[in-house]
């Protein structure tokens, strides 16, 4: 028996028929039922089923198997309601999943515009793009004051690598370093118009390697740089001149190999800065001095989070492993480790300091992992709170905790959106962008933030609500009773199944 579907909606394909054209076509006659009672019919060919697999394909994960085409057109009635059955089972399993139900694509063949409008979620709305010369690797935005800085980088490998050899100084010239050839540059713009959310720039910094990661601090105004050669810049922002103008407090080679992540420390005026060559290095911004250099793991290092009030840091690497260190001592102290529950490379972090929650995404498997990390001093009974089975190649993780949603940029440029409360898929944003590297939720606006290799940052406005609560409401209540009924069902079955065994070992017992 199948199971009951945990879903607004109810599907069959109960038959099909043959067309006479100029040759012979089979349409599937497609039920649909909603909650509410309405009721329609949609002839479909196997073509735009296999259109519909496609589309969905490039946007969601984990989806049941098409039955597959034939060489030659089908002709004979068994094997037509062998696909007939094949395909009622895919679009049942379709139907029960609520992030395909939002989307265009499911919204556009089952014709729910015409038949059922009011089922359909309300869509963000692309606010603003921004667009550079060179893909962008980091942004940071201050609501406070509008003040957006923007790292960007030449992608293009030829580029750089001619830009490395062209900037090199050799030994017998003399003078300042002189730069030739651009690929990192950090731009500043200020937000002129808050409800569209228009920019104007205020200068740039140009830079001979990527720009990779950037950090803001607030109170003192800086501005901290880290690139793929692994040299980190620090800048002091004139606030009381509008941001209009900056100058360099800090210069240094501090890595080896690329810079993943950076914190200002604005009271010690302390710099934290991660590299792919596997260490945590501290260095006093005033001086230039590195004060410590710690080694972590066997892995490169891919992410940096940190709680500035408790100055806990958390540091994810290519092997899978969450590094918890203390700040405040110098040396920084390792305060615990985990392994977490997927495999390959973490590419996004975000904590939630109320909840002591953090969020990581596996770039390799698409793993999101939720721990509770409780409250400092407790860190060695972190716990695992969810693991979701998200998209593979995820790039940028963000949670919005007044909204208990999770929002997931990927490579492929989708935003996956889960509901953190169920555990479950509700949206998943098409942003036609390639290479998704960060991404901020702005609390209290409902205003989502995307940055990408594809030279552009794009605003969106997320909906207050993605559908009628009432109508969430009935669904939900549906939804339990289908549960109830189905764990009835199921220990009948089971009730039915004893009974037989029991009745067997009677008829063996006589037998003797």
């Amino acid at each position: 028996m199948q199971s009951i579907q945990d879903t607004s909606f109810q599907v069959a394909i109960p038959s099909f028929k043959i067309k006479m054209m100029e040759k012979n076509v089979c349409y599937y006659e497609v039920a649909v039922s909603t909650l509410d009672g309405k009721k329609w019919v949609l002839e479909k060919r196997f073509k735009e089923f296999d259109i519909l697999q496609k589309g969905l394909k490039r946007l969601f994960n984990n989806l049941p198997d098409l039955p597959s085409k034939s060489l030659f057109t089908i002709s004979k009635e068994e094997k037509l309601q062998k696909r007939r059955e094949n395909l009622e089972k895919y679009l049942k399993t379709i139907v029960s999943r609520r992030d395909i139900m939002n989307n265009e694509i499911m919204k556009t063949f089952l014709q729910l515009e015409n038949y059922a409008p009011e089922t359909i979620a309300n869509p963000p709305k692309l606010l603003r793009e921004l667009t550079f010369n060179f893909g962008v690797r980091d942004f940071k935005f201050e609501q406070s004051s509008g003040v957006l800085f923007v790292g960007l980088s030449d992608t293009n490998p030829a580029t750089r690598m001619d830009s490395y050899i062209t900037n090199i100084k050799l030994p017998w010239e003399k003078g300042p370093n002189v730069l030739v050839s651009v690929v990192g540059v950090v731009e500043c713009l200020l937000l002129t118009d808050s409800a569209e959310f228009r920019f104007e720039k205020l200068w740039s910094k140009n830079f001979g390697s990527q720009v990779i990661s950037l950090d803001w601090e607030t109170r003192s105004s800086r501005l901290a740089v880290g690139m793929d050669s692994g040299r980190v810049d620090v800048f002091a922002v004139d606030k009381e001149m509008n941001y209009m103008k900056c100058r360099d407090v800090f210069t240094s080679q501090v890595h080896a190999s690329r810079v993943m992540g950076l914190f200002l420390d604005n009271i010690r005026g302390f710099l934290y800065s991660i590299g792919e060559d596997k260490k945590l290095i501290v260095s006093e911004i005033e001086s230039s001095r590195k004060l410590s250099e710690i080694t972590i793991g066997a892995s490169r290092l891919t992410c940096l989070n940190v709680d500035k009030e408790t100055k806990r840091a958390f540091i994810s690497n290519r092997g899978n492993q969450l590094y918890i260190y203390d700040l405040t001592p110098d040396p920084p102290v390792q305060l615990h480790m985990i392994s977490l529950a997927c495999v390959g490379s973490i590419r996004g972090l975000d904590y939630d300091p109320g909840k002591h929650f953090l969020f990581s995404a596996c770039h390799t498997d698409g793993i999101i992992n939720i721990h509770d990390l409780e409250r400092p001093g407790r860190e060695k009974y972190a716990k695992i709170i969810g693991k979701l089975e998200g998209k593979k190649k995820a790039r940028a993780i963000c949670w919005a905790g007044i909204r208990s949603e999770i929002y997931v940029g990927h490579k492929d440029g989708t935003i996956t959106v889960w509901n953190g409360k169920k555990g479950r898929q509700i949206y998943v944003i098409a942003s036609n962008l390639k290479d998704i590297t960060s991404i901020v939720f702005l609390e209290g606006k409902n205003l989502l933030i995307v940055a990408s290799k594809d030279k552009s940052v794009k605003v969106w406005q997320i909906p207050a609500e993605w559908r009628d609560r009432k109508l969430e409401e009935e669904e939900e209540k549906s939804a339990e009773i289908n549960r109830a009924t189905q764990t009835m069902l199921d220990y009948q079955r089971v009730k039915e199944r004893a009974q037989v065994d029991s009745d067997e070992d009677d008829l063996a017992g006589w037998q003797k």
